[in-house]
């Protein structure tokens, strides 16, 4: 009798997988919850998707959310040259391309979706492209000490993958 119910069960089950795909990959996405997002996070990895620039490493990022919805996100890399003038207003062009191209900032309000994406609301960004814009990051894995998503359009372009961990 429980070999029945337990074959019939999976076979109900196989069968509403079939009819409703698309939801059913959304049920199994929709797993994350703000609770194991909030806190603090380092940058671990991070993929180039540009290779005429320096990829983020290990220890190149932080990132906060906060159980209130807020968010701030950094990165900057770790070897970025030091000012001649020691003034950043006064900055080479050399300088300023470097640190440009070496770190960016935002912050803003986030939210997670039923499909599991994280999305961030950006208030400000040190690339002003992505002021009052929502940015969508599919996540791959959330657990107790790692964060992982995608993000399908970089600031530099193409698509990478970030790996971050929780501090504690």
């Amino acid at each position: 009798m429980f070999g029945r119910s337990l074959l019939t069960a999976t076979v109900a089950t196989a069968f509403a997988l079939a009819l409703f795909p698309g939801d059913a990959a959304a049920a199994a996405k929709a797993k994350f919850t703000k609770k194991q997002l909030v806190g603090g996070w380092e940058l671990i990895s991070a993929g180039n998707p540009n290779p005429d620039i320096k990829a983020f490493g290990a220890g190149d990022g932080y990132a906060v959310f906060q159980p209130n919805g807020h968010f701030s996100l950094q990165l900057v890399l770790s070897d970025l040259p030091k000012f001649a003038s020691d003034n950043r207003a006064k900055g080479t062009p050399e300088e300023n391309k470097a640190v440009v191209q070496g770190s960016i900032a935002y912050f803003g309000t986030y939210s997670l979706e039923p499909d599991g994406t994280l999305m961030l609301h950006i208030e400000r960004c040190t690339f002003p492209n992505w002021n009052g814009t929502d940015l969508n990051r599919p996540i791959i894995s959330l657990t107790g000490d790692e964060l992982k998503y995608t993000n399908p359009a970089a600031s530099v372009g193409g698509a990478t993958e970030l790996d971050w961990k929780r501090v504690k």
